[in-house]
């Protein structure tokens, strides 16, 4: 009876997940398609190099601050004093843990800069460094408010804000390609990303979400907010770190052309993913986050999801690899076909990933700060070890197996870690 009740709960919430994710994952396929028609691999190449940036400077506030607040917001009413220490330690962290990243990329400009200043003939100056900042700002605002509405259970706001983001973002992009320079497709991009923050701020001021201004830094709150934090710095080095630096590697070994080739099949696996990563966000993790203090009905339920996805993700990846020559030539160009034997090792290793999904995320919503950084920063670690090996053998077609193989291993860790979900007492 509970198992039922667990899938009939987790399906209907699954719906207000599904809206936002459509819009969200459409937005990228579109934004994709419009990349790849109008600047070929090379755009699609620097696109992913842009949004992996991006990535970078928006991890540690959003994978991992934000994903705190999610857990204690939760649990305490707007008007609470709690409430009000975990909202303005959230936003003071979001923006310390931001200029970090910016002072980063100051410091090491060669590295995280140099490919597009090689690709782009346009050097920034001082006023679009102004202009970048501020976008980021918002962009950093809008994902702030976004954790907000989540933990507040407000998914249709969080949905219509989802929405909006997606048609700004897809409109300006239309707009931009084939009207202007590559580089200048990027910064529009970006800021059909971040507008959303102005309005983000509105409909949480309006919901009675934002708490009166309390200033003071709470031992317990930091704390607490902290642990999640360092879990996202070991995402932030051992997952979007690391993709930066084989994304280079594979830059320099082969071609723009090519290794855009290999980040259309990477970008496709990235929407999809998406979706599945936007059920488990809004509807899975909450749900685990509460029945921490009943470990008998969390195995349940843990269970019971763990045998729903598995089975449906299986299905759905093999429909789509069996139709891959389809899903290319709509989502990018018939030049991109060429990428369709990449995608055979690049779905194995999407099954293998999203499966261990499910468990992983227990390893977060519990804070085990130490374990969950020795599976990120050892997952990453093995995956540049595995590229380093196979793609001077392999050619291309190394990365897909690398990947494989890298969530090969990280699904039999933690099947090994919580067996104890599936045995029998």
């Amino acid at each position: 009876m509970a198992r039922k009740q667990h899938l009939r709960q987790f399906l209907s919430n699954s719906v207000w997940s599904g809206l936002s994710t459509v819009a969200r994952a459409g937005s990228s396929l579109m934004i994709n398609k419009l990349f790849a028609v109008y600047y070929g691999p090379q755009g699609i190449t620097l696109l992913a190099h842009f949004q992996n940036l991006i990535a970078l400077l928006t991890t540690l506030p959003n994978s991992g601050i934000n994903v705190g607040l999610i857990r204690h917001l939760a649990q305490h009413e707007p008007d609470s004093a709690s409430y009000r220490s975990y909202f303005w330690m959230g936003l003071s962290l979001n923006l310390l843990t931001f200029l970090g990243g910016i002072a980063a990329i100051i410091l090491f400009p060669a590295f995280f800069l140099e490919r597009f200043s090689q690709e782009i003939p346009v050097q920034p100056g001082i006023t679009e460094f102004w202009i970048f900042l501020c976008l980021f700002v918002l962009l950093l605002l809008h994902l702030f408010w976004l954790s907000v509405l989540l933990a507040k259970q407000a998914l249709r706001a969080y949905v219509y804000l989802s929405l909006l983001t997606s048609v700004i973002s897809i409109g300006v992009t239309w707009w931009a390609v084939g009207r202007v320079e590559l580089s200048s497709a990027l910064v529009l991009f970006l800021t059909g990303q971040s507008i959303s923050g102005l309005v983000g701020m509105a409909v949480v001021i309006f919901k009675g979400l934002v708490p009166r201004w309390q200033w003071g830094w709470s031992p317990d709150v930091v704390r607490n907010l902290g642990k999640f934090l360092v879990m996202a710095l070991s995402t932030l080095v051992g997952a979007k770190l690391i993709d930066f630096v084989v994304r280079e590697l594979a830059i320099q070994q082969f071609s723009m052309v090519e290794t855009g080739l290999w980040q259309s099949v990477v970008k496709i696996s990235d929407s999809y993913t998406m979706v599945y990563v936007s059920i488990l966000g809004m509807v899975y993790y909450p749900k685990i986050a509460a029945l921490l203090p009943q470990p008998q009905a969390l195995q349940v339920y843990v269970k019971s999801i763990f045998y729903l996805l598995v089975p449906a993700l299986a299905v759905g990846l093999l429909i789509f690899w069996w139709q891959r020559d389809f899903f290319i030539q709509l989502l990018f160009h018939r030049e991109f076909l060429a990428a369709r034997d990449l995608m055979n090792y690049q779905v194995l290793g999407d099954f293998l990933k999203m499966t261990a999904w499910v468990l992983s995320y227990i390893i977060t919503v519990q804070a085990r700060v130490k374990l969950y950084i020795l599976t990120q920063l050892g997952s990453g670690l093995l995956y540049v070890t595995l590229v380093a090996c196979l793609m001077p053998l392999l050619g291309i077609e190394g990365l897909p197996i690398a990947y494989a193989v890298r969530y090969g291993v990280f699904l039999v860790f933690h099947l090994y870690l919580f067996r104890s979900y599936f045995l029998k007492a």
